[in-house]
Formats: C-alpha cells, sequence, structure tokens
C-alpha cells in the first residue's frame, strides 16, 4: 500500500499510452540488458507468440530493436532503444525533482533515515547481504 502511495503522488507524467504488459516488457528488457523473445515470454507468464506480438508494436513504436546473434544467427536479440528506456523512466520511475523537493522538507536525521531504509530495502530485494 505505501509503495502504490508514494508512487501515486510522485508518478512522472507520460506522451505514449501503452498496456501494463508492454511496459513489463520493455522494463524487463531495460533490466536485462538484451535478451530473447522466450525469456521475456517466460518472465510476462505469456505465451511466446504472445511475447512476440508485444515485442513487435513495441519496434514499430522504435522502443525496441532485434539483432541476430554473431556467433549464432538463430538466435534472437531483443534491446532497448534511447527511446525505449526514456518511456520506461515515464512509465515506472518517480518524479526525482517532486522527491527532491520533498525530502528537502524533513530534518537531515529523518532524511538520513529514509535513505538508509531505502538503501536496505533495495540490498534485501536484490538478495544482497547486509
Amino acid at each position: 500500500m505505501t509503495s502504490s502511495a508514494i508512487y501515486f503522488h510522485c508518478h512522472r507524467t507520460f506522451d505514449m499510452e501503452l498496456s501494463h504488459q508492454a511496459v513489463r516488457a520493455l522494463q524487463y528488457v531495460q533490466m536485462s540488458g538484451s535478451t530473447t523473445i522466450q525469456q521475456i515470454s517466460s518472465h510476462l507468464g505469456r505465451a511466446q507468440n504472445t511475447a512476440s506480438e508485444i515485442v513487435q508494436r513495441l519496434r514499430q513504436k522504435k522502443l525496441l530493436e532485434k539483432h541476430r546473434r554473431g556467433d549464432d544467427e538463430r538466435v534472437v536479440k531483443v534491446q532497448s532503444t534511447e527511446a525505449g528506456r526514456l518511456v520506461v523512466l515515464q512509465h515506472t520511475g518517480l518524479d526525482v525533482d517532486h522527491l527532491s523537493v520533498r525530502l528537502e522538507q524533513v530534518s537531515e536525521e529523518e532524511h538520513n533515515r529514509i535513505l538508509q531504509g531505502l538503501t536496505s530495502l533495495l540490498k534485501a530485494v536484490r538478495g544482497e547481504e547486509k
């Protein structure tokens, strides 16, 4: 509940309407660096042809690009374009300027506790040791 409330109050606006699945696919590709349709399909929990259709629509919008792997041309890799990276930021990122203004309004002690808490949370979700 807290994370969705923070997102509600601090989300960015976006110019391009995309389905939730398309945003998730873009985000996965961005986090993976370079991936395959099969991996996207697995991440989304959708059939490979559905993932392929999502990728095709994102390619038409110039948010993703596909390349054959040099050492094995049977393997097609999917990568994000710069426009795709910006769209992911718009759809999933928080408005850093808005957050900065709000963080300036809390005490230095509270600011440090917030940053420590967020750092601990990030390590936990990544599975890193403290």
